[in-house]
């Protein structure tokens, strides 16, 4: 009996002193973990202090500066109406029967009216001077088709001579969006992208303004055409 009461009591002590071990490390696993929001913390700072900083990418220098625009400047008098003169057998169109492929005809096809001309007074650019006029013009469609007529369509210049450019609607003297023939507001430089549209059988009237050299007469042609529609005076 004394012999088992030994045994029992060694296994006794060998079982109290493993379960404090175990209990031991239960009560070190929470303080382990106590604080997961602060290692968080300190990981994201970790890698906030090795990421590196993103690099500026530089702007690149042009190869070439763009050209500088002309400088305008205008010397406005007393707007007055000028003579206009209508050709008595002015360009006619050769009007088809049909409308071509697509609905829409040549910008010649058109029958156009100077119907008054006002000198606006002088411009100079880059320091040459131009005489500034508005006129006032008529377009009637008398095709089948529609006609898609721009800004570089009308042409003017000194004398009777058939002009290959025309300075039109740079200086918007006496031109707004309500009396415009052209759609307001309007680019110059991309004339051929300002487009009226006439169409069949209608006609649409409007201002637009065009600056010449000092001539004593100038025409109105339309692009095209054989000859001019109108001529006035200075």
């Amino acid at each position: 009996m004394t012999g088992s009461r030994r045994a029992l009591g060694l296994m006794l002590i060998i079982c109290v002193g493993g379960a404090a071990t175990a209990c031991g490390a239960t009560a070190r696993t929470p303080t382990a973990l106590s604080h997961p929001t602060r290692h968080h913390h300190h990981a994201r700072a970790s890698r906030a202090a090795t990421t590196p900083s993103p690099s500026v990418a530089s702007t690149p220098t042009p190869s070439s500066t763009p050209s500088t625009p002309p400088s305008i400047s205008v010397s406005t008098s007393t707007s007055r109406s000028v003579p206009v003169q209508t050709p008595s057998a002015p360009p006619a169109p050769v009007i088809t029967q049909e409308p071509p492929v697509g609905g829409v005809t040549n910008p010649n096809q058109v029958e156009a009216t100077v119907n008054r001309v006002n000198l606006e007074g002088t411009v100079r650019v880059d320091g040459s001077p131009d005489r500034l006029y508005l006129l006032n013009v008529t377009l009637r469609n008398p095709t089948p088709a529609m006609i898609l007529f721009a800004l570089n369509d009308i042409l003017v210049g000194p004398g009777s001579s058939n002009p290959q450019t025309s300075r039109n609607d740079y200086v918007l003297t006496g031109v707004t969006a309500t009396n415009s023939l052209f759609p307001y507001p309007i680019v110059p430089t991309h004339a051929e992208a300002v487009v009226v549209r006439v169409p069949s059988n209608r006609a649409v009237t409007g201002n637009l303004t065009v600056e010449v050299p000092v001539a004593p007469s100038y025409s109105v042609w339309i692009a095209g055409d054989s000859a001019p529609v109108a001529t006035f005076s200075a």
